[in-house]
């Protein structure tokens, strides 16, 4: 196989990994009555190994020429599989798994939100791992 296609067949499973690690990001912060049933499983092992699988091989691939080329390429892999790719992946894996505006909207119009934002926030998240609620000071 030529170097190119192992290039391009390991951005394929770095990014691969970066949907994958999104989507077990998501179980990992999600409260039980949101989260995906196949996370609450004991599969979802197996996807937390397969996203760590995929990223080693698309590590390897990208490494197949061992050149300045080669480690410039696998840099831009790590570099996006980081910071590029989840702040693209994060906010659609969030509109496609949480459940639909029907199906919350009694319990977050008191809270504010609407049809529009409510996959904004962090309603879904289990409460250790939502941001801290400022207080008003009354001064």
């Amino acid at each position: 196989m030529d170097a190119t296609w192992l290039i391009f067949l390991g951005f394929l499973l770095v990014l691969g990994a970066s949907a994958l690690e999104t989507y077990c990001a998501f179980g990992r912060m999600a409260r039980p009555d949101v989260k995906p049933d196949i996370l609450k499983s004991r599969f979802r092992w197996v996807l937390e190994t397969l996203w760590i699988l995929l990223l080693i091989a698309g590590g390897v691939f990208l490494l197949v020429r061992v050149d300045p080329i080669g480690i410039i390429l696998a840099g831009v892999a790590v570099v996006s599989f980081w910071l590029v790719l989840p702040f693209i992946l994060t906010p659609i894996m969030r509109n496609r798994l949480l459940p639909h505006w029907d199906e919350v909207k009694t319990e977050l119009i008191p809270k504010g939100y609407d049809e529009k934002n409510y996959w904004r926030g962090d309603w879904w998240m289990v409460e250790d791992k939502q941001k801290p609620k400022k207080k008003k000071s009354s001064t």
